[in-house]
């Protein structure tokens, strides 16, 4: 059996889906961190910021798109290459270099706060109510709203030198910028 793929769009058809499905997820996020449900909108900006690095890791190594890992990895491999014996490009763009070192620090962030938000790590801890350790949620999802966004205008700006337009054109992070809102 193998790997799912992430397809390279051949056509506008797929391009178009994704492009809605890029649209549909940041105003789910955004929608999310306004009603206070932060992991969950940490949850759908880590897999648009997972995307969007894929994206970018199979056009430096110039290969067919696959099931990349997460982003934390993916951001490891960009930066400092995986199997360079076989294909040593890795990111050397220097503004593509320091959104990625950001999304690297974010991911630290994001899995405390997926992975440690319901336990107590020692007897004997100050007592915090569960609401309030959420609230310290808050700021990763703005911080992963702002990764997004700045990586998205570096993509949308080098793709356009190429000739070329990112899944995410026009504005799917950018919902003051689109003529109309999703319809999610």
């Amino acid at each position: 059996m193998t790997e799912p793929a992430r397809e390279k769009a051949r056509g506008p058809e797929l391009g178009y889906q994704r492009l809605d499905r890029y649209i549909a997820a940041y105003d789910w996020a955004e929608r999310c961190i306004d009603t206070g449900h932060y992991l969950e909108a940490i949850a759908v900006l880590d897999s648009l910021i997972g995307d969007r690095l894929a994206s970018r890791y199979t056009y430096i190594r110039r290969e067919e798109p696959i099931d990349l890992p997460a982003v934390g990895e993916l951001c490891s491999r960009l930066l400092k290459g995986f199997r360079k014996a076989e294909n040593p490009r890795v990111e050397t763009d220097p503004r593509f270099c320091a959104v990625i070192e950001e999304i690297q620090k974010w991911a630290k962030t994001r899995n405390s706060a997926m992975h440690q938000t319901a336990k107590i790590l020692r007897n004997g801890a100050v007592s915090v109510a569960f609401v309030d350790i959420l609230e310290d949620h808050r700021q990763t999802a703005l911080d992963g709203v702002a990764l997004v966004r700045q990586f998205d205008e570096l993509d949308t700006a080098a793709r356009r030198q190429a000739g070329k337009l990112p899944g995410t054109y026009p504005n799917a992070f950018f919902p003051e910028k689109r003529i109309a809102r999703s319809w999610m």
